[in-house]
């Protein structure tokens, strides 16, 4: 295990540290540098363990930006060997023994960790070394719905380590109340997912020009733009929508897919197959997927398992009208108001739904205006404002810092 170190301030007090530790880099990056920053403000000393080589959802030059900003904040940062799945006992097995040797070499006084293997890792470790910990579950791998292995596998370790979770933070409704019915952490916390900078998606900021974007993916001026963003995995399900693209009365859609991943090579033989390839873009991962959600007509997210999807959220605070499957997260963001709501949802059992919603939206400009304004009201309460705020307080809370503390560093 390597780590980069920091300058650090010269401090004479003590400090309470606390280890960031998730299994890959990208969930820190994409979810974790606010309440980075915010632990600094309240006056903590953070170090991050990740895996910054493996498994991300963004490339590699995003990852050495995120490690320069870590560098400029002061943050040490340490290579952990966690995978993202339990199927090699052996690598968890080494990345328990890696856990064991960082915390040996460091006293952090608390943990907050992430993601289904590092976090039980992690507090595994901490258990082992009575470090205090905080667990963030963006989303439990046992659902309604959920394949009946994944209640096997994830349930009674989930269930086990809930009684060494000091806190545990949930980021959807229906984990919140299963997990206070069901697990026994110390306290339990509902926040509205990880936050969405809905100034940033504004739909009056227009940071590409049509035109431009149009030539730059090949795209004709008069089409229609369907929009993912996503990785290109089996759990984020493009494959329903190449089927929808391919099943549409009018040629005049085009597919656009922001994202990387293991997928990309079968996801195009499909798009092949099907005879609509000329009309689907894989944009690969974008650092700034503004302009993507700006000068697209119709989101859809076909997932077939979220915690609070970021994606979802971004689109929705763009003012796009959203097509998604129905399932927790998205039905919690797209949970119809009296007789209005930001667009459709469609059963992953019977996917000609999503073609008959696509149909709907294409067919009627008024409709994806009403459902786009909609959109941008109700995502207001998932502003990454609102979102450091809940983290803020349950930092308090949980450091049993005085509220006179907590107000000097707003």
């Amino acid at each position: 295990m390597y780590e980069r170190k920091t300058r650090m301030n010269n401090r004479t007090e003590k400090k309470m540290k606390v280890l960031m530790i998730a299994s890959v880099a990208s969930m820190i990056d994409q979810f974790n540098m606010p309440n980075i920053r915010l632990l600094q403000r309240m006056g903590c000393d953070v170090h991050v363990a990740c895996n910054f080589d493996e498994g991300n959802t963004c490339d590699k030059k995003q990852i050495h930006s995120m490690q320069k900003t870590l560098q400029k904040l002061h943050v040490i940062y340490h290579q952990w060997d966690c995978p993202r799945s339990p199927g090699s006992l052996t690598k968890c097995l080494k990345a328990y023994e890696q856990l064991l040797e960082l915390t040996d070499r460091y006293s952090y006084d608390w943990m907050h960790c992430h993601s289904p293997i590092g976090g039980a890792l992690a507090r595994l470790a901490a258990h082992q070394r009575k470090i205090k910990v905080i667990y963030t579950a963006h989303g439990f791998h046992f659902y309604q719905g959920a394949p009946i292995k994944n209640w096997f596998l994830f349930y009674p370790v989930e269930k086990l380590l809930a009684y060494w979770t000091d806190v545990l933070i949930t980021v959807n409704q229906e984990d919140y109340f299963f997990a206070r019915r069901n697990l026994k952490a110390g306290k339990i916390y509902y926040i509205p997912g990880v936050g969405v900078d809905t100034g940033k998606f504004s739909a009056d900021i227009v940071s590409v020009d049509t035109d431009v974007f149009r030539k730059r993916h090949h795209i004709p001026q008069d089409a229609y733009i369907l929009l993912s963003v996503g990785e290109l995995s089996r759990r984020k399900n493009h494959r329903d929508v190449i089927t929808a693209l391919s099943k549409l009365s009018r040629r005049d859609v085009y597919y656009v897919i922001c994202g990387q991943g293991v997928c990309r090579k079968q996801l195009m033989r499909m798009a092949v197959r099907l005879g609509v390839a000329e009309r689907v873009r894989m944009s690969g991962f974008q650092k700034n997927i503004t302009p993507y959600y700006q000068n697209a007509d119709i989101f859809v997210f076909p997932s077939l398992q979220e915690g609070m999807p970021v994606a979802l959220m971004e689109a929705m605070a763009c003012g796009l009208p959203c097509v998604v499957s129905d399932i927790r997260g998205n039905r919690e963001l797209m949970n119809r108001m009296g007789t209005v709501s930001g667009g459709f949802k469609y059963s992953l059992r019977q996917p000609s739904q999503l073609r008959d919603a696509l149909e709907t939206l294409l067919n009627n400009e008024q409709l994806r205006y009403a459902c786009g304004s909609y959109n941008q009201n109700i995502i207001k309460r998932y502003d990454k404002h609102a979102v450091q705020a809940y983290m803020k307080k349950i930092y308090a809370k949980a450091f049993v810092l005085e509220e006179r503390s907590c107000q000097k560093y707003q």
